[in-house]
């Protein structure tokens, strides 16, 4: 018995009946955020309901946001709202911002190894070429749902940290905490960029899905260089300000 035929059986008002079937159509992405829903009379014969029926689940949807009619033009999927909305002129931990929005923050993927880096950022960290770093991969989660991909490299000529840490957790908490680390600023690059391949994979979203890239460099109260990020964030789950004055 297919979903429509379902429908038959359930005994609340039909709008409500039809209305959670496009919303399960949206999640299935048999229709995705930006596209074009049928006309009413073609969507209404497309699910054997009335006009007056799917009209009504219609104003209901674009009552809670998931539609947007434009008049003379048509009805669209709208795009998820952002869960995490915020400034990023103080300088947060991915943990905290996750936490203050009221979700579990997780981790999953993480990998930890030595690595020797680039020339440039090399002396910037004040290392030699030949020596190597800390490099951290890690999938940061929200409520289990993945929305930052991290690459962090850490100049261990600063602090002689164990590879052995937990870094399931906050680094920010555990460089302050463990190895008294007073970290003073960052200086930050907002590049926007899609999803390939890697990012696919590590953020479960679609090919060339927009993603923000926030490119960091972190200093201490000694002005060193002592933390470099790459932090991939899921444009559908994060919204950054900037507070700007003249």
């Amino acid at each position: 018995m297919g979903e429509l035929d379902i429908l038959k059986y359930d005994k609340r008002p039909l709008y409500l009946k039809i209305k959670e079937h496009i919303e399960n159509l949206i999640d299935q992405e048999i229709y995705e955020a930006g596209d074009k829903l049928p006309s009413e009379t073609a969507f209404a014969k497309e699910l054997d309901v009335s006009r007056a029926s799917l009209r009504e689940a219609l104003r209901v949807l674009e009552k809670e946001g998931k539609i947007i009619k434009s008049q003379g033009v048509g009805t669209f999927v709208s795009k998820p709202l952002p869960r995490f909305k915020r400034g990023i002129e103080e300088l947060f931990s991915v943990t905290d911002t996750i936490k203050k929005e009221g979700f579990t923050p997780g981790t999953i993927g993480l990998e930890v190894e030595k690595e020797r880096i680039e020339k440039q950022l090399a002396l910037k960290m004040n290392i030699n070429e030949d020596q190597e770093i800390l490099k951290l991969q890690r999938i940061r989660t929200a409520d289990d749902k993945p929305v930052v991909f991290c690459i962090d490299y850490l100049n261990t000529n600063i602090f002689p940290i164990d590879i052995d840490d937990d870094f399931s957790h906050s680094l920010f908490d555990l460089l302050e905490n463990k190895y008294d680390l007073k970290i003073k600023y960052a200086v930050t690059k907002i590049i926007p960029v899609t999803a390939r391949e890697k990012l696919m994979e590590k953020l479960n979203v679609k090919k060339y899905s927009p993603i923000l890239l926030l490119e960091q460099m972190h200093y201490d109260d000694q002005e060193r260089l002592f933390l470099y990020s790459k932090n991939y964030f899921r444009s559908d789950q994060f919204q950054f300000k900037v507070l700007r004055t003249r």
